[in-house]
């Protein structure tokens, strides 16, 4: 996948702005949350994308004979487990578990193409890499009920890898755990360390980051 928003200029806005705008944040380095979206392009194409495509999924999950194959349908079968659990982190841990299930498979495979954002009905039907992951858990997460507030995918640097990587980032009791393709369990943040967030988005906010100081 590929880093939209340079580090150089994740910066240079931190610079500019009022101190009153960062705050500390996910992996330890401060945020700011602004309210345009224009500058994550593929992020806005993939929204309406699942704008058009969820009422199909959605009728999916309340009648099997809408499911259109057989992911789909393993996917209401899950999601019918999953709603009578509630909001909690057993089902964090049950989701990531499903869509990790996947195999990985990076877009020039796939599609031909260098970098491409799915949507849920294409990662259920084809698979995908790991923004792909993080988006299909994203909307599943919503879908069962848990605050889109609460929800955003984060483009990260993998310093182990040394790879531009997404993870999703899903807040609850008073924690932020990673709902990684790489691990099995999500972890909490505070105990994730290979990770340099360049940007994250949920359906409202982005946000930026910088290192805050020692």
């Amino acid at each position: 996948m590929q880093r939209i928003m340079p580090v150089a200029f994740t910066f240079m806005l931190a610079v500019m702005l009022p101190s009153h705008a960062l705050a500390a944040g996910l992996f330890n380095y401060l945020e700011f949350k602004a309210s345009r979206l224009e500058s994550i392009p593929k992020w806005v194409e993939v929204l309406g994308r699942v704008k058009a495509e969820w009422p199909q999924l959605e009728d999916c999950a309340k009648r099997a004979s809408a499911c259109v194959n057989r992911p789909q349908k393993d996917w209401r079968d899950a999601m019918l487990r999953w709603k009578s659990q509630g909001v909690n982190k057993r089902v964090l841990d049950d989701v990531n578990r499903f869509f990790n299930a996947y195999t990985y498979i990076t877009d020039s495979k796939l599609l031909g193409m260098s970098d491409y954002w799915q949507t849920p009905t294409q990662f259920l039907a084809r698979s995908g890499d790991c923004e792909d992951y993080s988006i299909a858990k994203f909307f599943t997460l919503k879908a069962l009920g848990f605050s889109p507030d609460n929800l955003r995918i984060v483009v990260v640097h993998d310093a182990v890898r040394d790879i531009a990587h997404a993870v999703l980032a899903v807040k609850m009791d008073g924690e932020e755990y990673i709902l990684d393709n790489l691990t099995t369990t999500p972890l909490a943040a505070r105990f994730v360390f290979q990770y340099t967030p360049y940007y994250a988005v949920n359906e409202t906010y982005r946000w930026v980051f910088v290192k805050s100081s020692p």
